[in-house]
């Protein structure tokens, strides 16, 4: 179980001035060596990035990237608590503890896990349909710079996903494969996976092909849960937290510590497997197939040509 841990990484990002050095001096004290923060301010805003590693036995294998994706913990000085929104940054912070946690104990994974999020108390809000949604605080490609690193050889991207009417159950749900502008599907050994942390049967958020585009081309977005892979060429899985009705992103009292635990422990075994070469994203016969029959759909990755 990693409920300890989530309930934890709960309890430190609900203070209204945390920031991403009171995260990493825990992660720290719990034997994580490689973190490192940094602070970007712009036009008056700020954001603390987060970033980990727990090399694994063999830290030159394929690394899994977890990255928390989120607007902010807090929409200070708007709204007073932690956020919908703070679900991505929890589960990133639960995982490394987590992890730090078995390696102490002597479960030490087959290969390296880099966990990235940021951490930003007094985010801003913005209109969406059908509930209004956090504002990152810088534009997204900018946030993908620093949360998604050229070593992630998969990753998952965790994010809240209430504010929507597409999975209309709590829990946890899963998206397609996203790989330079392709939608892929999910493999099997994943759906497993969810079954066997969540004892359900595993549900997939749908996604449109404009989802996986950039922010920046003013479209609607589903959320910011797939906007990792608009800056790299690893496959990328959505890990969406998810709700019977549609809350805000920036609604406080919504956070829900058994769900965080499915989606942490779902990380966890993922990041087993991967590490020990029994978890792939995506077929690889499949995608030179793809590649050799309908070409590169790699322009999706970019904002395209003006309307």
């Amino acid at each position: 179980m990693s409920i300890k841990q989530v309930i934890e990484s709960i309890e430190l990002l609900s203070a209204a001035h945390v920031d991403g050095e009171t995260v990493a001096t825990l992660l720290r004290s719990r034997g994580v060596a490689d973190v490192t923060v940094t602070r970007v301010e712009e036009n008056g805003l700020h954001t603390d990035f987060l970033a980990c590693t727990l090399p694994g036995r063999n830290p030159e294998a394929p690394a899994l990237g977890v990255v928390g994706r989120l607007g902010g913990v807090g929409a200070r000085p708007a709204v007073t608590g932690l956020v919908s929104d703070a679900d991505g940054a929890i589960v990133a912070v639960a995982t490394a503890l987590k992890l730090a946690d078995m390696a102490a104990s002597g479960d030490v994974l087959a290969g390296p896990v880099r966990i990235h999020t940021h951490i930003c108390p007094h985010a801003a809000t913005r209109p969406h349909q059908p509930v209004p949604m956090m504002k990152s605080p810088f534009a997204m490609r900018k946030m993908m710079t620093h949360e998604v690193h050229p070593k992630m050889a998969a990753i998952l991207s965790v994010d809240t996903s209430r504010g929507n009417r597409f999975v209309n159950r709590r829990g946890v749900a899963l998206t397609p494969v996203a790989k330079e502008g392709w939608l892929l599907r999910l493999p099997e050994r994943m759906l497993d996976l969810m079954g066997w942390v969540s004892g359900e049967l595993p549900v997939v958020l749908p996604l449109t092909t404009q989802d996986i585009t950039p922010y920046e081309n003013g479209l609607w977005h589903v959320n910011s849960i797939m906007q990792p892979t608009i800056v790299t060429t690893a496959p990328v899985v959505g890990v969406a937290l998810t709700a019977q009705t549609t809350v805000p992103g920036c609604a406080t009292g919504a956070t829900n510590a058994f769900d965080l635990d499915v989606a942490t422990r779902f990380c966890i075994e993922v990041a087993k497997q991967f590490g020990a070469g029994e978890c792939a994203f995506h077929d690889e016969a499949e995608w030179a197939a793809l590649q050799q029959r309908y070409g590169s759909l790699a322009h999706l990755q970019t904002v395209g040509h003006e309307a």
